[in-house]
């Protein structure tokens, strides 16, 4: 025969009063159990050095983000190259170009909420959000609320974000242009 200790033998009368003063069909509230949640794929940028066809992907490495931008392989050899793994096709040849570059700042937000201000600030190229050409950040290309902004769209609205000393110099410079006419 086991023996109760008086600490479980009053934790259990406890809980048998506590039950019996309940009314008759109700239940004993329950905590919820916690669902494990995973950590979000690091993420990735990857693409052809010097062109502009770089993807996001999520991916747990550098290799399988590589192999995940490959992921349109169809099986379809051409008899004239030949890639890794003994495909021909046009995507496993790329993926040997592929670089794959690892975004920090991106891991965990939605694809959706990545806007072309947000791959100027990684150092990327993006298209200008008002007349659709190419920029950079060494093009002179803006975060603008978080869209990419290049120097020949940039308003002075724009340089009061941006950088509000140079919009002070440009305010200054169209107040003596007016001065002198």
């Amino acid at each position: 025969m086991t023996s109760v200790s008086r600490r479980a033998f009053l934790a259990s009368a406890g809980a048998v009063a506590a039950v019996a003063g309940l009314p008759a069909g109700a239940s004993v509230p329950v905590a919820p159990i916690a669902k494990a949640v995973k950590p979000p794929l690091p993420t990735w940028i990857v693409g052809t050095p010097g062109e502009w066809d770089h993807e996001i992907i999520r991916a747990a490495t550098r290799e399988a983000a590589v192999l995940l931008r490959c992921d349109e392989c169809e099986g379809e050899d051409d008899e004239d190259f030949a890639g890794p793994d003994g495909c021909e096709c046009e995507p496993c040849l790329a993926r040997g170009n592929y670089e794959a570059t690892r975004v920090t700042q991106w891991d965990g937000r939605p694809e959706a909420s990545i806007g072309s201000g947000d791959w100027l600030d990684i150092g990327s190229e993006a298209i200008c959000s008002r007349c659709d050409y190419e920029t950079a950040k060494e093009m002179c290309g803006h975060n603008v609320a978080g869209k990419a902004v290049c120097e020949d769209c940039m308003t002075l609205a724009d340089w009061d974000i941006v950088d509000p000393e140079h919009a002070a110099e440009l305010r200054a410079e169209m107040a003596e242009d007016e001065a002198s006419t």
